[in-house]
């Protein structure tokens, strides 16, 4: 497939700059995953970008909005705050008027990616994939036992050196490395 050589329509509004951590988030779903016997088949993927920390969270394709926005809030600000920018594709859970107002009344902005201008959202995307790498070498032969390494699976990402940074997601939050038993042997960079 060849690539167009037409110029883009529109014009790129630059993102803001985060000064600190989450304070601009993204998300975004994968999908398509095996059904786990508690009906699960899609992970909400939200990314901080000033760290590049994610979290991976359990959830369904059928998620209604006010689920998804249940998720935000038990996994994202109890643990980090309200953030000042939201940053998300145009998904019908994120173009709802129920999703819309809730951000108002938390006052966050909203920012769309749009389907012409992808690198608005470029790092959720890149996390999708490793994401999705990281689950087919965990669960080569356990495919539909995906669940299980999740927690594990963020854990290694958020403590893997990012090109971007030259460093750990979790130092750049915490300001500090997490306690280990031991120094890991391998080292990854994403």
């Amino acid at each position: 497939m060849k690539s167009s050589k037409q110029k883009q329509v529109g014009l790129l509004h630059p993102l803001p700059v985060p000064e600190k951590p989450w304070q601009v988030v993204s998300l975004d779903f994968i999908t398509g995953l095996p059904t786990t016997t508690s009906g699960h088949d899609a992970i909400l993927v939200v990314i901080d970008k000033f760290s590049k920390m994610g979290h991976f969270i359990l959830t369904h394709t059928t998620a209604r909005t006010e689920e998804a926005a249940q998720l935000f809030v038990h996994y994202i600000l109890s643990q980090h705050g309200i953030p000042t920018t939201l940053i998300s594709d145009r998904d019908p859970k994120f173009t709802s008027k129920f999703w819309k107002e809730l951000m108002s009344l938390l006052g966050i902005k909203l920012a769309m990616s749009s389907a012409y201008h992808l690198q608005t959202d470029g790092h959720t995307e890149r996390l999708n994939q490793i994401v999705e790498q990281l689950l087919r070498a965990a669960c080569k032969d356990e495919i539909s036992k995906w669940y299980l390494h999740l927690p594990v699976l963020e854990f290694a990402y958020n403590n893997a050196t990012h090109a971007a940074t030259r460093q750990t997601p979790f130092f750049l939050c915490y300001g500090r490395h997490p306690l280990m038993p031991q120094k890991p042997t391998a080292s990854a960079t994403w």
